[in-house]
């Protein structure tokens, strides 16, 4: 077994080569990330700190905890040494959550052996690429009033634009409500970032200023056999809300995800966001897979 104490590092900054393996394997492995976009751009921030050894990876800060341990490697206990590296790292002195994503036994009983209790349940949609066709046909037309523009990075304002709409319309969410305007360009920097997959829709009424009421957002990642579309987060002003632009939102979301001719489409959406898990089951969408997020007093 590694001896965590005397082979971690601990570092801050964009993720090491290895760390990034890890992950990949991880992901392969398991069919979904062991960590979240956000606990990445965190420790390339410096926001969070990143425990890397041989075979596992720890994330720990801003009130939160992701671990990653080597598919290769497992069954060992280097999931529940890494556990203690990071309570034993945790500098605050508030609530810690950290997520079990996926169908994962093995985390929710080490999580569950460490006193955190499940408080928020993630679910993974996923759309058949046939039924991408019909989708699209049924979804509900713009309204009145807006027009759709993918995303100008010569445009600084588009940037605040953004900013402004995604914490009004994420308010009471966790993490995506508090993201920032260096967070965003970070983001925009991603490899599978790409101008046209944001696409912004601004009011076009003649006679007053244009303003962003609602965006979508897709994240194309391509691999050697396989292009996925993942709808990476739709927001709507909530001073637009109730006209319908969230569900033509959508349409726009699949029309650009067409684009790309994917042959995986997915989206992630809190359970508890009725409307927005109706909206999606009615455009074909379907549960693939639940994760859980774990508190900590």
């Amino acid at each position: 077994m590694t001896d965590l104490d005397s082979a971690a590092s601990h570092t801050v900054g964009p993720l090491s080569e290895h760390a990034r393996l890890i992950l990949a394997e991880a992901t392969e492995a398991d069919g979904t990330p062991p960590m979240s976009d956000q606990a990445v751009l965190a420790v390339a921030q410096g926001r969070r700190s990143l425990i890397e050894t041989d075979d596992a990876l720890g994330v720990i800060g801003e009130g939160e905890l992701d671990l990653a341990v080597r598919p290769t490697a497992r069954g060992r206990g280097l999931g529940r040494a890494m556990l203690v590296q990071l309570l034993d790292a945790d500098t605050s002195s508030g609530e810690l959550r950290a997520w079990a994503h996926g169908e994962n036994p093995a985390a929710n009983k080490l999580l569950s052996e460490a006193k955190f209790e499940p408080v928020r349940e993630l679910l993974r949609l996923t759309l058949d690429p046939e039924a991408l066709p019909n989708a699209i046909s049924s979804a509900r037309a713009m309204p009145p009033g807006f027009e759709v523009r993918g995303y100008d990075p010569n445009d600084p304002q588009q940037a605040v634009d953004w900013v402004r709409v995604n914490a009004a319309a994420f308010a009471s969410h966790p993490e995506q409500g508090s993201v920032t305007v260096a967070d965003f360009l970070t983001l925009t920097q991603e490899p599978w970032f790409s101008d046209e997959d944001l696409r912004l829709a601004y009011t076009n009424d003649p006679g007053q200023d244009s303003q962003l009421a609602g965006f979508t957002w897709v994240k194309t990642v391509r691999g050697s056999q396989e292009v996925e579309t993942e709808l990476y987060v739709l927001g709507v002003d909530p001073a637009f809300a109730g006209i319908g632009l969230g569900a033509a939102l959508l349409g726009e979301t699949l029309r650009q995800m067409a684009s790309h001719s994917p042959n995986r489409i997915t989206l992630y959406v809190d359970g508890d966001n009725t409307n927005a898990v109706e909206l999606y089951l009615r455009a074909g969408f379907a549960v693939e897979q639940r994760s859980v997020q774990y508190l900590r007093g």
